[in-house]
């Protein structure tokens, strides 16, 4: 039995986690609310089969990924603001990169500051950034790199490559952003209050415009 957290619950419809349930999908991605979200409208673009990490995926399936990502980037700009996506991307299983989940999983955060310069606190001495794409991200999996990836604003993508890059970054740099450093954990720090309000957000929300993405239903 698949021991994926994510692939034992993705595509279940009402007999999962209600942040676990798709608000949006395309053929091999499903958009979810997030776990542990520490601002309304925080969202997870997932593979529906089982990647570690987005530079993991075939090309064809990045392509479609940023499709979706584009889309649900402008939908969440009309309700939110500015929009930064993100992925901790291990390079293998059981990295603590990983945040402990090992399935691929792009974060969709409405926030409107500097993510990159927020994560320096907490990142490796020496670690640097440069411009990416989802090719350098590809690259690092293949040899087995851990990552941070960035997109703020979406479609200009940075990347930071270091063997030693610790849990939940990102998540502690907006968690310390907001003035509450303690809730970085999704695990400690469910936030189901900002998961329900996110729900309502895209429960009607009229999608339009070319692509096959569409509502999972009123959850």
């Amino acid at each position: 039995m698949n021991s994926c957290c994510l692939c034992n619950e993705i595509g279940l419809g009402r007999e999962v986690k209600q942040w676990n349930r798709a608000l949006l999908q395309s053929d091999r991605f499903v958009v979810v609310p997030s776990l542990g979200a520490l601002k309304r409208g925080w969202l997870l673009i997932i593979p529906k089969s089982h990647f570690v990490s987005l530079g993991a995926l075939s090309a064809d399936l990045a392509i479609e990924l940023n499709t979706l990502k584009i889309r649900v980037a402008s939908m969440m700009t009309a309700m939110f603001g500015p929009v930064c996506a993100f992925e901790h991307g291990p390079g293998a299983a059981k990295r603590s990169v990983g945040c402990g989940v090992d399935h691929a999983h792009l974060h969709m955060v409405p926030i409107d500051f500097d993510l990159v310069a927020a994560a320096q606190t907490f990142l490796p001495p020496g670690t640097t950034w440069t411009w990416a794409t989802w090719d350098n991200c590809r690259e690092a999996t293949r040899s087995g790199c851990d990552y941070l990836y960035i997109e703020q604003p979406v479609g200009n993508g940075r990347i930071a490559i270091n063997p030693a890059l610790g849990s939940q970054i990102f998540r502690k740099a907006i968690a310390a952003h907001l003035g509450v450093p303690e809730q970085f954990n999704w695990r400690d720090f469910p936030q189901e209050r900002n998961i329900l309000d996110t729900i309502t957000a895209f429960a009607d929300l009229p999608i339009s415009g070319p692509g096959d993405i569409t509502h999972s239903g009123r959850l």
